[in-house]
């Protein structure tokens, strides 16, 4: 079970970094995604610095309430795209697939965490 939760931590690591990644840097399609959306460029910057320090948090912290905190603060950005996409009717490919896969990815990863408890 242990192995199960290393690997889903390191592949959702992987997403939310390349993901934070794409917000600092202001990658063109990003900030087009967030246009469309109607949302303010300035928003990427808190995103991905906030994805950054999740990600730090829950490999590093040894607070179990801190970790809690990053995992709601990664549901609630996945929960954002998903409502902005339905809000706007902007079906964005490969976006629209982008925030429920990754929602789903952080649910599994945090249920592992805690069953691993």
């Amino acid at each position: 079970m242990k192995k199960a939760h290393i690997v889903l931590k390191i592949i959702f690591s992987f997403f939310m970094f390349f993901s934070a990644t794409g917000e600092l840097t202001l990658n063109e399609t990003v900030v087009h995604s967030l246009d469309i959306l109607q949302m303010p460029t300035y928003l990427l910057y808190l995103l991905g610095i906030l994805k950054i320090l999740g990600i730090i948090t829950i490999w590093l912290s040894p607070i179990e309430w801190l970790m809690e905190w990053a995992y709601a603060g990664f549901t609630f950005d996945f929960l954002g795209a998903i409502f902005g996409f339905i809000a706007t009717r902007q079906l964005l490919f490969p976006d629209v697939f982008m925030a429920p896969l990754a929602m789903i990815l952080c649910l599994l990863t945090y249920f592992s965490w805690k069953k691993r408890k």
